[in-house]
């Protein structure tokens, strides 16, 4: 028994030294295991820094504003690392007339402190950021009632006020991607007398009135089933207005002009960004006949409408816009165009006269004419045609008064009623400098 004993007691130390040996042969993947994670945790450290400065480095880069050249941008980000000059950034960058676009890559290469036993002696820390900043391109057409109701200090407050809105608009940063077109109206909407004959309008046989001898009124006739319609009409042998007044007749007011036709000082001023161009075309605006506001609304549609290339082609060949912009108007599909019409009056739109004898010359007394709720319902359904085409469109009524009707007309024709502004006085000017910062905002979330 007792020899029996001792050989049990001796085994038992083996044992025991087995233990021992298979304890001493783990130890270092334990360690290393264990060590890991102090070498993972130092890497996911480095990695959210090297992350967020190559963030913030691109999105800087990115920046249509920014001067500075794109490998100092995200230099300078970078910097704030302690091992900055030991991290490697090389980055790409595409840029057109309106959008830059940066992918930048950062490398950091870090000693291992625990995961050398096991052979690896590194760990790369590696990061991709990419920034793209696009402004949205935009086309606007502003629409500004002309008729003699606008005398005195309104058409004062107007001009001063849709001045400094075209300022607003096309500063230095906006200007290379925003087309504005200005579209005065009183009766009805002169094309431009050069713009009129590229389109091949039907001139009539009519003498030039005694008592505006400078006057050339150059205004498409439109047909009543037109309006809001998708298409854009034939120019091509299409009547000129003929040559009447109504409101106006003896008037001796020197602020009003005789016409229904508005003459060149308030032909349609087509798809430009030159600020101080259009502020001078605004400053010489003069006040005519009639307040034809579904034809200001069927033109500032149609000059936001794809299918308007002839009248472009023909401002362009006429020496009226820009060739710049022949690529206007975008499609109405086209996510980086957002399309604005912008219209004022001060009141309601007038029956629709017309002379009997279109040949005669000139007409003082028409006695043919479209009911004024009729025109009312024209300029509705450009209005809504408008709006599901994704146009966004702003209304001012200025000094309507108590008038609902005018006021309602407005208000519905709005993309919403917080599109609708009321004004009076100088305070068309906040109206104006509210549509200009709403149209930002709407830039920038669209």
């Amino acid at each position: 028994m007792g020899k029996l004993h001792r050989t049990a007691a001796s085994l038992l130390r083996n044992e025991r030294g087995n233990v021992a040996m298979i304890f001493a042969l783990l130890l270092v993947p334990l360690i290393v295991a264990g060590g890991a994670g102090v070498d993972l945790a130092r890497y996911e450290a480095v990695r959210v820094e090297m992350q967020d400065g190559l963030d913030r480095g691109v999105l800087a880069a990115a920046s249509l504003s920014q001067k500075q050249k794109t490998g100092d941008v995200l230099k300078s980000y970078m910097n704030n690392l302690s091992y900055a000059k030991d991290v490697a950034v090389d980055f790409s960058e595409t840029t057109a007339l309106n959008s830059r676009k940066i992918t930048a890559h950062a490398s950091y290469t870090i000693g291992t402190a625990f995961l050398h036993l096991a052979g690896v002696k590194t760990l790369t820390v590696q990061t991709v950021s990419s920034a793209e900043e696009a402004k949205q391109n935009i086309e606007l057409s502003l629409m500004l009632d002309m008729s003699g109701s606008m005398t005195g200090s309104k058409i004062t407050n107007l001009k001063t006020a849709s001045q400094q809105f075209i300022d607003q608009i096309l500063t230095e940063d906006t200007k290379s991607y925003t087309t504005v077109s200005i579209i005065p109206y009183a009766g009805h909407v002169n094309v431009g007398a050069a713009v009129f004959d590229k389109l091949g309008g039907k001139r009539l046989n009519v003498q030039i009135p005694k008592n505006d001898p400078n006057y050339k009124g150059s205004c498409f006739e439109l047909d009543n089933s037109g309006y809001g319609s998708e298409g854009i009409p034939t120019f091509k042998d299409r009547s000129q207005l003929p040559t009447f007044t109504n409101w106006n007749y003896n008037t001796t007011d020197k602020q009003k002009k005789w016409w229904w036709c508005p003459g060149e000082e308030d032909a349609i001023t087509y798809f430009s960004n030159d600020a101080a161009y259009l502020k001078s075309r605004l400053g010489s605006l003069a006040l005519y006949d009639g307040t034809g506001t579904q034809n200001a609304m069927q033109w500032g549609y149609m000059l936001l409408n794809p299918a308007a290339s002839s009248i472009v082609q023909a401002a362009i060949a006429s020496g009226q816009m820009s060739s710049t912009f022949a690529n206007r108007p975008a499609s109405f599909s086209d996510a980086d165009t957002m399309k604005v019409l912008v219209l004022m009056t001060d009141g309601l739109i007038t029956a629709q006269y017309r002379p009997n004898d279109y040949n005669r010359s000139p007409d003082l007394s028409p006695s043919n004419y479209t009911m004024a709720g009729d025109t009312a319902s024209y300029l509705s359904k450009i209005c809504t045609t408008a709006k599901a085409k994704g146009i966004t469109i702003f209304t001012i009524g200025f000094e309507l008064g108590n008038d609902t009707t005018a006021i309602n007309g407005m208000k519905n024709c709005a993309t919403s009623a917080a599109h609708f502004y009321q004004a009076s006085g100088t305070g068309i000017g906040d109206a104006f400098k509210s549509i200009s910062t709403s149209i930002r905002k709407l830039r920038l979330t669209q």
